[in-house]
């Protein structure tokens, strides 16, 4: 058993509430709270959602833009004994709905600017054209999706007190709710915040969206060292000058992002002129980064730790190196070695451990508790024997890699159609899904190409005798599918190439460059 089991996402807020009641937790538009505030409020809306019919194991989807209501509504959901599910207001209703709908959401929460977007998700999620909803304090709203006679069986131990859900692309179209335990998460933020040694001073800068896994640190780490988690204002993230302006402004001493948004505070963020000084531990993750930009931020942080983090959605994160300062871009990089608490082997097509490429497999306390689908929990983990010789219930990432005799990780790819974008995670035949249910497709191939396209994934469509250009297409995924996801390019062809099996031939798709 680990020693996180019987911790709570919530009360890593009121325990900080009760050792530093006067110190600010959360700065947001303007406007800072203390954690006794942030606390008490919590505890209000706890009340009135469970005065509303909420019951303990029930799902909630908080769907507000990122801001101090967001973070109310989420902790006052697992207050409340919820399960709980941020939700992108970005994405397009029907999407949302799929969540919804997979997850067994039977409530969202909203803040008033939101309203309106959760009304409509509701709507197609099957609430009827006029959804019951009440009011809450601190500017949330909630709109019922299920009645309590249609809400899905409750899930077993230990989510049917709550827990914590993540959605990711899934390869039917449909997307897959993560569903963690409080324990799995709180494991995570509890290593997170020792390992980069996070106290009641530290300013943590919070730039993901709260859909992201990324943001379990920025709350839940930063809530179990009692530190300030500054959100920052999503307006700033295409503009990599004005988030090197903002790190300065907010004094901010720990930031976790992408790769991607630290090479363009490189490239045209002016950092390397402009270094904030108050920066002391810094973190990456969600996807590989370059080597030659990773060489330059290196040297630019000079003495602040940078870290490497790594694991899927699943796993929250389960690996992690420090790289070292004077790494350079002709030495391999390393993902590290298995957090405290958890188990990395790299397993071979036999099943087997091995020291050649293999799949990356994980078991231990990060690991989460399945995927929600169709309102129902299902288990894709299975049991796996360890080059220790143990046998362990392990995830298997669809990550390729090596591992060495002192435990280090190296990926090699992946073994399947999922791509990395910006740290969001994307299966291709999620998109490929999305374009053929397009009236006009009638074929569609969506591929992630070679050089020197590299990064950028296409989709080729086939169309009817009337069927649409590219940007009509494109119009029509803008209504399926959330910006991340839509192709970088749509190709109309006339037909789809296939190889010696008589099946759509995607290798010679990918080197194509028209």
């Amino acid at each position: 058993m680990s020693d996180t089991d019987d911790v709570r996402l919530d009360g890593l807020l009121a325990a900080a509430a009760r050792r530093h009641p006067g110190r600010p937790a959360l700065t947001a538009q303007g406007r800072t709270w203390t954690y006794a505030e942030l606390d008490r409020a919590v505890g209000e809306l706890a009340r009135q959602l469970a005065e509303a019919g909420l019951e303990p194991g029930d799902r909630v989807g908080v769907h507000a833009p990122k801001g101090p209501e967001a973070v109310l509504g989420i902790y006052a959901a697992l207050r409340a004994g919820a399960v709980t599910a941020p939700l992108d207001v970005a994405d397009p209703p029907l999407r949302t709905a799929r969540m919804v709908r997979g997850g067994g959401l039977s409530l969202l929460l909203a803040s008033d600017r939101s309203l309106a977007g959760c009304r409509r998700a509701a709507e197609e999620a099957g609430a009827g054209s006029e959804p019951e909803e009440g009011v809450l304090d601190h500017g949330l709203n909630w709109v019922r999706t299920l009645p309590a006679a249609g809400k899905p069986a409750p899930l077993p131990a230990p989510t049917d007190r709550g827990g914590y859900v993540l959605f990711t692309s899934g390869s039917t179209g449909r997307p897959k709710g993560v569903l963690l335990s409080h324990a799995n998460v709180a494991h995570f933020a509890l290593w997170a915040a020792a390992e980069l040694a996070l106290t009641e001073a530290d300013r943590v800068g919070s730039q993901a969206a709260l859909t992201f896994d990324l943001t379990t640190f920025d709350l839940f780490s930063t809530a179990a060292a009692g530190a300030c988690a500054v959100l920052m204002p999503d307006v700033l993230r295409s503009f990599p000058r004005d988030v090197a302006g903002w790190l300065h402004e907010q004094r901010i001493t720990a930031f976790y992002a992408v790769p991607s948004l630290y090479q363009g505070l490189l490239e045209r963020g002016g950092i390397e002129e402009h270094f904030p000084p108050s920066l002391r531990v810094a973190a990456f993750a969600g996807e590989p980064f370059a080597p030659r930009p990773l060489e330059r931020c290196l040297r630019l942080l000079g003495d602040v730790p940078f870290y490497n983090l790594y694991g899927p959605t699943e796993t929250n994160v389960c690996t992690y190196s420090r790289v070292p300062a004077d790494w350079t871009a002709d030495q391999e990089i390393t993902i590290g070695k298995a957090v405290e608490g958890d188990v990395i082997d790299v397993i071979g097509e036999d099943g087997l451990p091995t020291d050649g490429t293999g799949e990356i497999h994980v078991a231990g306390a990060t690991v989460f508790q399945g995927y929600l689908q169709d309102g129902a929990l299902t288990d894709p983990t299975r049991t796996v024997r360890f080059r220790d010789g143990v046998a362990r219930r392990a995830y298997a990432t669809g990550d390729l890699g090596r591992i060495t005799a002192d435990g280090r990780v190296f990926l090699r790819g992946r073994g399947d159609s999922q791509v990395k974008r910006r740290g969001h995670r994307i299966d291709l035949l999620d998109v490929e899904s999305a374009v053929l249910s397009l009236p006009h497709v009638t074929a569609a191939a969506v591929v992630a190409k070679d050089d020197p396209h590299h990064g950028e994934f296409w989709a080729y469509v086939q169309s009817d005798g009337d069927g649409a250009g590219a940007e009509e297409t494109l119009a029509g995924l803008r209504g399926l599918l959330p910006l991340r996801m839509l192709p970088d390019r749509v190709v109309p062809t006339a037909a789809l190439p296939v190889n010696a099996r008589g099946k759509v031939d995607r290798r010679a798709l990918a080197a194509r460059t028209d």
